[in-house]
């Protein structure tokens, strides 16, 4: 059943519209509708404020205290999503910074963990291979330089 979100201002992405309702079907916003133009069916929430777009962030080290790197599971990114969600991120994709094969293995298999979660705001997830330039590989352990065989669910 739809809700319908009134008494807010509404930012579409190119202008701000007063009198307007956000309605919301199925976890999907459905119709931008004027809320004198909603039926008499439709469940209203009243809200204040400013409702506009979220932020799809797409490198995210870490949050709430976790970095990627060193809380390699579903919690850990959870608490990284709810962490950026707070700023108005509703999409990200946690950055793995290069590391041991085992260790980005781990990586790869929480973020499997936490698609199949559904973990609210996590879209997918990065590893950020080392720079070919040997001025930036001081920030990365040589063993991490070792030739990496790119592996999908049908290899």
């Amino acid at each position: 059943m739809p809700i319908a979100l009134v008494g807010a201002r509404v930012f579409d992405g190119a202008h701000m519209l007063d009198g307007r309702a956000v309605v919301i079907g199925n976890g999907r916003i459905i119709g931008l509708p004027h809320e004198r133009d909603l039926g008499a069916g439709i469940e209203r929430q009243r809200i204040e404020g400013l409702l506009a777009p979220g932020f799809i962030d797409v490198q995210v080290n870490g949050g709430g205290g976790v970095l990627y790197n060193d809380v390699r599971s579903v919690e850990g990114i959870r608490t990284i999503a709810e962490a950026h969600r707070a700023y108005g991120t509703t999409g990200l994709l946690p950055t793995f910074i290069t590391d041991t094969r085992e260790t980005m293995a781990e990586a790869v298999e929480a973020m499997r963990q936490a698609l199949a979660a559904r973990v609210p705001a996590f879209s997918a997830s990065i590893s950020k291979a080392p720079s070919s330039a040997p001025s930036a590989r001081a920030c990365t352990t040589p063993p991490s330089f070792a030739p990496w065989r790119m592996r999908t669910s049908r290899s």
